[in-house]
């Protein structure tokens, strides 16, 4: 069996989808490469350093961006052009010729990295829409490995995607790949009636299709997490501290909301189902309030400062109307807490709001529900618009735009009886343990390696596909 090369936007962030990345390679070796989180300036002549660091069970290759590509590739083109159109928002994207060069510029550091430090049996599988140009370049440079690209974002309706000025561009590169992977099936028929709208298809299998002379292959493949990861977390001293702090010192009904703070976070609709919540039911005054975590870099840093002020206005405003001298029914919270802190937050919360407009992956919800102590659970309400949603049977699904169903939803919620809770638990539990980020991982490779998908030939849940970690240069 092949190797594994592991392309992402940053390991240097303590998330959960780090944490994820980390668990896949501890368990079979490889290579994982991404940007170390730090920019400098590179002249033209001098080649990009790259640090080589030897893991356990796996190496990292990790460089900088220089200050172009993390200004005008990141912040600008990525978070502002693409961003808005991957998330169904076309209205608010942003291009720019200089912001273009500067992703390409971003691209091509990846596709150099990948094929100096590939071998010949190598499986190459980028992550996200931050590499959506990496394909092309990896083939001008004349390798021939299976390359793979899993995207984490909901992929646009209808004809939206050619709003980005360079859509063909991008759409050579994806057509450069092996597999593309999906969240969902509906982002998967997204791209494949938009696909055929645009070119001439041949069915080749159900998942398989010739264009352009290359036969690529789609599939979904929704992504699960570690629960090692969450079970350590569980353990630590930092998550058990929280837990005690915010069950001492916050309202009985705690309800946790969060997710990435930008335009599709859904958060002002959260912030009247509050409101919609005390008005029609005085039993809750004094006695709830909803903890937004919102650390700075939950959002991107172009509107990160307008949004917050934002929201901490409508956070107020709510407040003033309806809190008192010692309790406010909003706690906007700026504070970077450790993963370890958040899972004692987590562990608190009597309810979590995961109510994004539209989101890819979701694994806020998934983290909530691991996190729960099974005697005595928390119950999930999440978007329909959310990528898990159609996953996480045991959860309240609720439409995001909507205040007051969502308040009908937290009174539910609340008010649920304990063994109704933990049924609906166990159902989630169920799910997560079936397709957990070992099972995401192994179900992608299968098929970028080829290997047939009958169902006795996928791995059980709690296994993974070994591939060889003995690494031969080219």
């Amino acid at each position: 069996m092949s190797g594994l090369i592991l392309v992402s936007h940053n390991q240097s962030q303590r998330s959960t989808l780090t944490a994820v990345y980390d668990g896949i390679l501890s368990r079979q070796g490889g290579l994982w490469i991404s940007w170390n989180g730090e920019s400098t300036v590179i002249s033209q002549d001098a080649s990009r350093p790259c640090d080589v660091q030897q893991h356990d069970q796996y190496e990292t290759v990790t460089f900088p961006y220089t200050p172009g590509e993390l200004n005008e590739g990141y912040h600008n083109y990525i978070h502002k052009g693409l961003w808005p159109v991957f998330h169904q928002r076309p209205d608010m994207a942003r291009f720019s010729s200089n912001g273009f060069q500067e992703y390409k510029n971003i691209n091509k550091a990846y596709a150099r990295a990948i094929c100096e430090n590939s071998t010949p049996d190598d499986v190459i599988w980028i992550q996200d829409y931050h590499l959506l140009g990496c394909a092309s370049y990896i083939r001008k440079e004349g390798l021939p490995n299976s390359v793979g690209i899993f995207l984490h974002q909901p992929f646009p309706a209808g004809r939206m995607f050619e709003t980005i000025p360079e859509w063909r561009w991008f759409t050579d590169s994806l057509l450069c790949c092996d597999l593309i992977g999906f969240q969902t099936v509906q982002d998967m028929n997204n791209f494949l009636v938009w696909l055929e709208s645009e070119f001439r298809l041949e069915q080749l299998e159900a998942h398989c299709f010739r264009i352009h002379g290359r036969i690529i292959k789609v599939g979904v493949f929704p992504v699960g997490i570690d629960l090692d990861d969450v079970e350590s977390l569980r353990e630590s001293n930092s998550c058990a501290f929280m837990e005690m702090q915010c069950r001492e010192s916050l309202p009985e009904n705690s309800v946790l909301s969060g997710g990435h703070l930008d335009e599709s976070s859904g958060l002002p609709y959260r912030i009247s189902t509050m409101e919609v919540l005390l008005r029609r039911h005085d039993c809750y005054q004094k006695n709830i309030t909803l903890l937004q975590l919102a650390p700075p870099a939950a959002g991107h840093a172009h509107d990160a400062s307008q949004l917050s002020h934002t929201l901490e206005a409508l956070c107020g405003e709510l407040n003033g109307v309806h809190g008192t001298m010692n309790w406010y029914p909003m706690n906007y919270l700026t504070h970077a807490y450790s993963r370890e802190e958040q899972a004692g937050i987590y562990r608190a919360s009597r309810v979590a709001l995961v109510t994004p407009l539209m989101a890819g992956m979701s694994l806020m919800a998934k983290m909530y529900v691991a996190l729960q102590d099974s005697k005595n659970p928390g119950v999930l309400i999440l978007s329909q618009f959310a990528g898990a949603a159609g996953q996480m049977e045991g959860a309240i699904i609720v439409n995001p735009y909507d205040p007051d169903a969502m308040a009908s939803a937290v009174h539910r919620a609340l008010q649920m009886p304990l063994h109704e809770r933990r049924c609906l638990h166990a159902r989630l539990m169920k799910g997560l343990h079936m397709h957990n980020s070992h099972y995401w991982a192994a179900s992608f490779l299968r098929m970028l390696n080829n290997v047939p998908e009958d169902p006795e030939a996928l791995p059980p849940p709690g296994a993974f596909l070994h591939l060889s970690s003995s690494r031969a240069r080219y």
